[in-house]
């Protein structure tokens, strides 16, 4: 009896993140062929696609009208992301618009599941975070919009395994230049006095500036940052969430810039305290986790991002921690407070949350793919 219970514990912990993975893989091809034939397919890749084939046909990638249509409510099509984005996609434009559609479906199906595989932690904790993911409601509104929100989760997966590498310097940049809220890590790396990471982030980024000029010139940089200035308001338009979304469903108190501010400077704190508190991985996972918040807004498809600090607490044998991915299923009022979870949670000591600290979910002390988790 006891040889078989010693045998199944050497074997369990091989074959469970295979059934993970494959539970994840069926429910994820599963959801696509409903997203494909939804009314709500592409989007908002729409908007980068047509973003692509404007800078193609030498067109002006920003159109005049675009913030007057966004401050009056029509979002449909509106390309509002800095140039890199768009000069991306420009090989994509060989396709049909709807072949490309489908391409970026699968693309992101394919970086879900690489970004989940690279995660530094072991392999039960990265085959229980893909199979989390898959039933998560902020991948699902991802994959069916169109989003880059699971590409941003990758790039995540890279920062966190590389950061002490260029490779992970470069992937901030690249996150960076898809949603400037990321900016929040390299601040972190500056806190933390890690110039060689910070100077890698910076001059990728200018690079991939100095690289798109060919394709739009310095018009449209200029044209980007008149659109994005001329926005009114971005907290209050529809689908937007925010604490303010929590403080007007439950009647708290407070002007409405107050709670803006509390949730960028709730995501602020934690960057600032875990640079200066705590160790190099536990730092980048806390402002990872809060570039969500980082923002006057954000949509549901951002809390894909709360798989990074999943995968964290679930790597340090504080396994509930999977439940943070679901907390998108809540409904919209309560999704900041999920967030700024996400952000706090990685900072709390192991040992005043793990149900059994320093124990596995099989057994053994719990450690980091990169090496034992520091305190």
């Amino acid at each position: 009896m006891a040889t078989s219970r010693a045998s199944s514990r050497r074997v369990l912990p091989r074959v469970a993140p295979i059934v993970l993975g494959a539970f994840g893989l069926v429910i994820l091809l599963l959801a696509a062929r409903s997203f494909v034939t939804s009314s709500g397919f592409a989007y908002d890749y729409q908007a980068y696609d047509a973003a692509a084939r404007r800078i193609t046909a030498g067109q002006p990638l920003y159109p005049p009208g675009v913030a007057e249509a966004y401050n009056s409510g029509s979002y449909a099509g509106l390309y509002l992301y800095p140039p890199p984005p768009a000069v991306a996609l420009i090989p994509v434009t060989v396709l049909s618009p709807d072949q490309a559609a489908l391409a970026w479906l699968w693309l992101r199906l394919a970086l879900l599941a690489i970004g989940a595989f690279i995660l530094p932690v072991s392999a039960l904790a990265r085959g229980a975070v893909f199979a989390i993911g898959a039933i998560s409601f902020p991948v699902w509104y991802d994959l069916n919009l169109g989003n880059t929100s699971i590409v941003l989760f990758a790039l995540s997966a890279v920062i966190w395994r590389f950061r002490e590498r260029p490779a992970g310097s470069i992937a901030l940049a690249i996150a960076g230049v898809l949603r400037y809220p990321f900016g929040l890590v390299l601040l972190g790396w500056i806190l933390a006095r890690r110039w060689r990471a910070a100077a890698w982030t910076i001059l990728a980024g200018l690079f991939i500036g100095v690289a798109t000029l060919p394709f739009v010139g310095i018009n449209g940089w200029l044209d980007y940052v008149s659109a994005i200035t001329a926005l009114r308001d971005v907290s209050s338009g529809e689908h937007n969430l925010s604490f303010i979304t929590t403080a007007h469903a439950f009647g708290l108190p407070g002007p409405d810039l107050l709670w803006v501010l509390i949730g960028v400077g709730s995501a602020l704190l934690a960057t600032a305290f875990a640079a200066l508190r705590r160790d190099a991985q536990t730092a980048v996972v806390v402002s990872l986790a809060a570039t969500i918040l980082f923002f006057p807004f954000f949509h549901p498809h951002y809390l894909v991002q709360l798989l990074i600090p999943a995968a964290f607490l679930a790597g340090r044998g504080q396994w509930w921690g999977l439940v943070l991915p679901l907390l998108g299923w809540l409904p919209g009022e309560l999704m900041a407070p999920a967030a700024l979870l996400g952000a706090l949670l990685p900072l709390v000591p192991a040992r005043f949350l793990a149900i059994r600290p320093g124990a596995g979910l099989f057994g053994g002390a719990p450690e980091f793919e990169t090496g034992p988790m520091r305190p």
